[in-house]
């Protein structure tokens, strides 16, 4: 009967099979243990025939030095396991490899730590937002609490399992499908990080698709809207609040974007028609948007600068709004450019143009907008387009 160390074995192969069109294959590894056979195929290459020959009698010193040092650290690798009373497995030679031979490898700490420096400095040469910084943040220490993931676990170790496991948590804890999906995504980028910069082989995430199903787009109707104008409202704070909140109806901006306006944002054509051109501050992209008469008379009535009060605030403020003009839907600073969005699509003016308005990278994110059919307050809309 074999003893134990017997069962495990290293042989390198160079199979014809494998010949590339200028006549040399990639060198193999096998690796027996136990009966169990795993192949890797090395960054070395060489002619199927000529190896043959040279591992029965001599190898060029480079390349007899290259696998025979990997020989030696796998053989190694097991005298450690067997010293540490550590299992020597298949899936455990498997993670050495990854690894780069070493029993330490990079911890996902480490990973972590190197991928959010790499985005504070793109936070600091305005490449990333503050908001989107703290996504990437927000997502980690989620999968950190409940992914059955330790900051001194080894990159190589964390398999697809452990992202489906905290997908299946986030689920039955009732996160919204587009929450879970960034926060997949963040954790991607995490891994992609580690695989362009050499930190690590490993990616958990390969062959695995995220998917992404958009929340139910709520806007208001345009008896809505018409209640909200006339109603009057019962101090200056809350009137500023609805012209606000009309002005997002009535040119689709999110209110980040209406609280960088300044007068110099707003520009006329030849026939005196009022327009808004400049870049959007989550992504950059321009938007360009051709303003409705009541939009006009909200931005003159405050000379071109409107009255911003924080976003915390105005949300609150519109859900004050909401209970006074009796609507049964969530009041916030992003309805009013969701109302905009539904409209103008569901009024059939075109896709690229209303990307256009809303600032999208592309029509894929303006589609699920369109989802009701309604009647618009934006009847001049195409007239002014």
């Amino acid at each position: 009967m074999k003893r134990f160390t017997d069962t495990f074995s290293v042989g390198f192969y160079c199979r014809p099979s494998k010949k590339t069109a200028k006549g040399t294959s990639p060198i193999q590894m096998s690796i027996n243990l136990q009966g169990e056979r795993f192949f890797v195929s090395l960054p070395r290459q060489a002619a199927p025939r000529q190896f043959k020959k040279m591992m029965a009698s001599q190898l060029p010193n480079d390349l007899k030095d290259y696998l025979k040092s990997i020989e030696a650290r796998l053989h190694q690798f097991q005298t450690e396991c067997i010293q540490n009373g550590k299992s020597f497995t298949m899936d455990a030679i498997k993670n050495f490899i990854k690894a780069g031979y070493t029993t330490q490898g990079i911890t996902f700490q480490t990973l972590i730590d190197e991928f959010l420096k790499s985005l504070r400095l793109k936070q600091k040469a305005g490449g990333m937002t503050p908001k989107r910084f703290r996504k990437y943040e927000v997502a980690i220490a989620h999968f950190l609490e409940h992914g059955d993931i330790k900051p001194d676990m080894l990159v190589a170790e964390i398999k697809n399992q452990h992202i489906l496991d905290f997908k299946h948590y986030m689920m039955s804890d009732n996160f919204e499908p587009g929450t879970i999906a960034g926060f997949l995504q963040c954790l991607k980028s995490v891994f992609l990080f580690g695989l362009r910069n050499e930190l690590t082989r490993n990616n958990p995430f390969a062959g695995y698709k995220i998917g992404r199903k958009y929340r139910e787009v709520r806007f208001l109707t345009e008896e809505e809207v018409q209640r909200i104008k006339a109603k009057e409202m019962p101090s200056p704070g809350l009137d500023n609040v609805r012209d606000l909140f009309l002005f997002q109806c009535y040119t689709a901006l999110s209110y980040c974007d209406m609280a960088l306006l300044e007068p110099k944002d707003f520009h006329s054509n030849e026939e005196g028609t009022l327009y808004l051109r400049k870049n959007r501050k989550k992504t950059g992209v321009e938007f360009f948007i051709v303003l409705l008469p009541e939009a006009v008379a909200i931005a003159r009535k405050y000379h071109f600068k409107l009255p911003l009060i924080s976003n915390q605030r105005y949300n609150n403020y519109l859900k004050e709004i909401g209970a006074l003009c009796n609507i049964d839907k969530p009041m916030h600073s992003h309805i009013g450019r969701h109302t905009a969005a539904t409209y103008l699509l569901n009024r059939s003016v075109p896709m690229e143009m209303v990307a256009k308005v809303l600032g999208h990278t592309t029509t894929k994110q303006t589609r699920h907008y369109a989802k009701l059919l309604d009647r618009s307050v934006f009847d001049e809309f195409k007239k002014l387009l």
